[in-house]
């Protein structure tokens, strides 16, 4: 038994070993074009604009819209500073976030976004995005936002929002 297990383990170096490259080249999956590839135009435009659907339904207060790209399985974690200087995490549902940030007692957010990475993989996809957010005009903040999407029923739905928060350094209001 213990020879078997012995043999098993010492398989795959062995096999490296006496095969040519070639051939396991061949074999191998990975060489089989399973890796990453190019994200095309048209996956991301897609995927830009659901996000910027999200952040524009935000900016009106839209409830209606903004639930059309999130699910129950939304989460937004935000990063924000402490006084003592650490990070807390706040995480929230969509249905939360939404609720919170849609308060009759506060203007919408206005969170436009500029120099978007974008890779899709199937049916799942990451934003990588500079935000500056705006209240009655005013840039009250900005950072840097991570989408993460799925493709659900045919449409892409936010499944992660996570974001980093600054108060300096923003600048002025980047033009829309």
């Amino acid at each position: 038994m213990r020879t078997r297990h012995l043999a098993l383990l010492l398989l795959p170096l062995f096999a490296a070993a006496v095969l040519p490259r070639t051939a396991l080249a061949q074999t191998t999956p990975a060489a089989a074009g399973t890796g990453a590839r190019e994200t095309t135009e048209q996956e991301r435009g897609a995927v830009l604009a659901a996000v910027h659907g999200f952040t524009d339904a935000l900016r009106m207060k839209d409830t209606v819209a903004m639930h059309q790209y999130v699910d129950s399985l939304t989460r937004i974690t935000l990063l924000r500073p402490t006084r003592e200087g650490a990070t807390r995490v706040v995480v929230l549902t969509g249905a939360e976030f939404i609720r919170v940030a849609t308060r009759a007692d506060q203007p919408g957010i206005d969170e436009p976004l500029r120099n978007e990475v974008v890779h899709v993989s199937g049916d799942l996809a990451m934003v990588w995005a500079e935000y500056q957010v705006r209240r009655d005009g005013a840039v009250t903040h900005c950072g840097y936002d991570a989408f993460h999407l799925a493709r659900r029923g045919g449409s892409w739905k936010l499944l992660n929002v996570s974001d980093t928060y600054q108060q300096t350094g923003c600048g002025p209001a980047w033009p829309r």
